[in-house]
Parts: structure tokens; C-alpha cells; sequence
């Protein structure tokens, strides 16, 4: 069964409108209502093929209408859908259960309008069959209902004009208003920014120099800043004089310390070389020493061998020369660590006495 008569239930009258065009322009007519209480009075006396509901209205609200639309046996069949900006999926499941077929969200387009059209044919064409009470014959209109659709048939006539003619030409004074602006804008701009400039240079002044100082003044201000830096230049160069001084004394006294070194090596050297010799000399004096004394030694214990035992004198000869050459011996070697000690100690004083120089130099 074709939809052929649809009514549009919100209190937004631009809502209406646009919807009702583009219902037309699917070729339906379109009949409108304010208010849940005024599509429950609508259909008392008229009969429409489908019915697009507002949720939020003054009073009753879309899915109150709806219910009770549905709740009539009359309308229980005519296809709504919910037309709001509600697109939560609780509020679709609310919807369907008030007698719903779907919800169209606002603002409506055409696809999605015209896919709703075709599920609502579907749910008459469902609904055709079961269709078996008559429908309600239609009663004669009062003096207010009439008034009220002379009122709404006037609004669209005038609403209609006013798209029809009026649009046009505001549309066409829009664009010749931002052409002359696009046109003037660059001229109109550069005169405000003259003007501007122009404004500003006039107003302008160039700053005035400051009064000439006495130099009795600028003298007593950077006395105390040039003294300061004074100070600080010569206190630099004090340290860096003590550094240098420092530097070159370090370095003189490396240099007469190496030669110090050198000097003393070689006289130790020689004198360790002369006390070796002199120990040598003594060592052999000694032995010479030694030899005499045995030698007289062996010529007496030789007389005494004549005189009695052979075998007891020269044993006691050979034990008397070997203790005069133990103890010769023995003296030779302490003379000759004493004169070692004596190089050593000399060679200590040295070194010890470098080191105190090299640190009352730094």
C-alpha cells in the first residue's frame, strides 16, 4: 500500500519545514502539528499514512503520543518513526517498544529518509491484512479547527513564498555584497592603514636628549669603578708575576739539581773507587803484615823444636799465625766498612739536602 499523506509532529517550526520539503520532494503530501496533544487531536477526524514524531516537545512528549497512538484501534496501524537528535542505542530500544518502527536522526538526509519510507510501506503493507474494522468516518470540522488549518495553510503559503522568492534574493544581494567587498576590500584596507600611519606620524615626537652631565659628576661616578678595576688588574698581575716567579724557579732549581746530582755521583763514585783502593792496600799490608809476624813465629817455634818436642812446637807455631791473621783480617774489614758507611752517610746528606731545596723552591 503507497504512503501517500504524512503528518510531522515538532515544535520547532524550521524542524517542520525542512522536513515537510523533503518529504515533498519524495511526493507526499504533508500535513504538520505542534505538540503530541495537537497529532491526538488530528487524528480524531483525519487520517494520515505514516507519522514522524518529535521526542522533545512542551507537554506531552513523542514516545507518550506514540503510545497512545498505538493504544487506538483507529491508528494502532500508521507507521511512526521517532524524528529527533537522539541516536543513542537505548533510546532506539525505548523507541521500538513505545510502537516505533525506527528513529530518523535530525538533521534528516535523503538516503536515510527515503530508506525510512520504504520500511514504513513495508510495515503497512505487513499490517494490511489484519486491517479489518472500518475506518472512522469523518466528522465535521469546528469553527477553531478550521481556523487553526487556515492559520497553518497560510504560514506555508507564506513560508513557501519566502523560499520560493525571497531566498533568491537575499542570495543574490549576498553575493553581489561579498564581490564589491572582495573587489574593495585591498583598496578600503590600504586607505585605513594610511590613515592610521599617517595618524600616528603626526601624532610623534622625537625623544629628547638627555642634559649634558658635569664631568666633576662623571668623574665622581667612575672613580671608585676605576679604582676597583685597578685593584683587580694589579692583583692579577701580582699573581701572575708569582707564578712566573715560581715557574722559573722550579725549573732553575730541576736543572741545578740535576747538575748537583751529576757532580755528586761522580765524586762518590770516587770516592767509593779510592776508599776500595785504600782498603785493598790496607787488606794487603796486612796479609804482609801477617806473614812477617808468622814468619818470626816459625823461626822461633822452629828454635824451640830444637830444643824440645818437634811435633808440639810447630802445631803451636800453625796456631799462632792463624790467630794474628783472624785478627788483622778483622780489622781490615771494619776499616773498611767504616770508610763505606762514611760514603753512604756523605751520599744521604746530599740527597736530603737536594730535597729541602727543591721544596723551598716551590
Amino acid at each position: 500500500m503507497p504512503i501517500q499523506h504524512v503528518l510531522v509532529v515538532d515544535d520547532s517550526k524550521s524542524a517542520r519545514l525542512m522536513l515537510r520539503k523533503m518529504l515533498q520532494g519524495f511526493g507526499l503530501t504533508v500535513d504538520m502539528a505542534e505538540s503530541g496533544e495537537d497529532a491526538l487531536v488530528y487524528l480524531r477526524d483525519q487520517r494520515t499514512d505514516a507519522i514522524f514524531m518529535d521526542h522533545t516537545m512542551p507537554g506531552m512528549d513523542g514516545l507518550t503520543a506514540t503510545r497512545q497512538i498505538r493504544a487506538d484501534p483507529a491508528t494502532a496501524a500508521v507507521p511512526i518513526a521517532m524524528y529527533t537528535s537522539k541516536d543513542e542505542p537505548d533510546y532506539q530500544i525505548q523507541a521500538r517498544a513505545a510502537g516505533a518502527i525506527g528513529v530518523l536522526i535530525k538533521p534528516a538526509v535523503t538516503e536515510v529518509l527515503g530508506a525510512m519510507l520504504d520500511q514504513m510501506r513495508a510495515a503497512v503493507d505487513a499490517a494490511a491484512p489484519s486491517a479489518a474494522s472500518p475506518a472512522a468516518p469523518v466528522t465535521g470540522l469546528t469553527i477553531e479547527q478550521v481556523g487553526k488549518l487556515a492559520v497553518e495553510k497560510a504560514e506555508m503559503v507564506f513560508y513557501e513564498a519566502i523560499e520560493s522568492q525571497v531566498l533568491p534574493l537575499l542570495n543574490d544581494v549576498v553575493a553581489k555584497l561579498r564581490r564589491d567587498l572582495d573587489t574593495n576590500q585591498r583598496s578600503a584596507v590600504e586607505e585605513i592603514a594610511t590613515r592610521i600611519c599617517a595618524t600616528r606620524l603626526a601624532q610623534w615626537r622625537p625623544p629628547e636628549p638627555p642634559p649634558p652631565e658635569d664631568s666633576t659628576v662623571i668623574w665622581i661616578r667612575l672613580a671608585p669603578r676605576l679604582n676597583d678595576r685597578l685593584e683587580q688588574f694589579r692583583q692579577q698581575e701580582r699573581a701572575d708575576l708569582e707564578e712566573l716567579a715560581r715557574q722559573v724557579a722550579i725549573q732553575t732549581c730541576k736543572e741545578q739539581l740535576h747538575e748537583l746530582s751529576g757532580r755528586l755521583v761522580r765524586r762518590l763514585s770516587a770516592r767509593f773507587a779510592e776508599a776500595v783502593q785504600k782498603a785493598g792496600a790496607a787488606a794487603r799490608q796486612a796479609a804482609v803484615e801477617v806473614a812477617q809476624e808468622a814468619a818470626v813465629q816459625a823461626v822461633g817455634q822452629a828454635a824451640a823444636a830444637r830444643a824440645g818436642d818437634q811435633d808440639a812446637a810447630t802445631t803451636a807455631g800453625a796456631g799462632a799465625a792463624e790467630q794474628i791473621v783472624q785478627r788483622l783480617w778483622a780489622a781490615a774489614r771494619r776499616d773498611l766498612q767504616r770508610r763505606i758507611y762514611l760514603a753512604a752517610g756523605g751520599a744521604a746528606a746530599i740527597g736530603i739536602s737536594a730535597g729541602l731545596l727543591a721544596y723551598v723552591a716551590r
